[in-house]
């Protein structure tokens, strides 16, 4: 029996054990791996007591542990102050960043007129302010033609990113 068999057999399966690897990512970038859903006592005790802190007298709604950029965070959901809010978490408890549900009339008049723009309305927007290294951006939900769409948009109004 011929030795290049196996070795082509073994061959096809890494490649096949790659791929599926990869289907496991998420995001276009491949910076990013699989998300795992995690409970408050996963955390590492700095993360723990960040997490506590920024969440206290809310309730957390889920916390997925994710890499990014080669580092393990914590992503924190949570409705606290009736707000829906999100922290990214360092393992070494620090504050990566964060994502806070706001009203329309918060948004910068030039991110009011992108957005409107965009949608073709501001009815039934739901906008965010996510601020991620030392920058803030505003997200926004909505529907675009009939389809639930979010863009991203710098203060000036101008669409930095755009998600089905």
């Amino acid at each position: 029996m011929s030795t290049r068999i196996p070795v082509a057999l073994l061959g096809f399966l890494g490649v096949a054990f790659l791929a599926g690897c990869s289907s496991d990512r998420k995001g276009g970038d491949g910076d990013e791996a699989r998300e795992e859903r995690v409970a408050m006592t996963d955390l590492p005790a700095p993360a723990r007591a960040t997490a506590e802190r920024l969440t206290a007298g809310g309730k957390i709604e889920k916390i997925d542990k994710e890499t990014e950029k080669g580092r393990t965070v914590y992503d924190v959901e949570a409705e606290v102050g009736g707000k829906h809010v999100e922290y990214t978490i360092g393992a070494d408890g620090a504050v990566l960043g964060d994502e806070t549900a706001i009203e329309w009339k918060e948004l910068p008049a030039a991110v009011q007129a992108a957005a409107e723009k965009f949608f073709g309305t501001s009815a039934g927007l739901a906008p965010s302010a996510v601020n991620e290294e030392g920058k803030t951006v505003y997200e926004i939900e909505g529907k675009k033609n009939g389809k639930k769409v979010a863009a991203t948009f710098d203060a000036s109004g101008k669409i930095l990113e755009e998600e089905d």
